[in-house]
């Protein structure tokens, strides 16, 4: 969607957006609009949420052993 900005220098009517502007007025529009003292101020293109894949592990992941072994056991 795009914001546009009247700039001109008396109140103007836009009826097709259903607006009454007067000078500095903002207005957001889908459609791009062409016309007399209307500059656009801005846009805001909304995009779609970045989608990061989880790769699935291709093999069981080895355990790690959760104390040292203790080697010094049946000497």
């Amino acid at each position: 969607m795009a914001t546009y900005q009247y700039n001109g220098d008396e109140v103007r009517v836009f009826p097709t957006l259903g607006l009454t502007l007067k000078s500095g007025d903002t207005f957001d529009s889908t459609e791009d609009i062409i016309s007399a003292d209307v500059t656009l101020a801005s846009t805001s293109k909304k995009s779609a949420p970045t989608v990061v894949p989880v790769s699935e592990p291709t093999s069981e992941p080895t355990p790690e052993p959760s104390a040292a072994p203790d080697t010094t056991q049946g000497a």
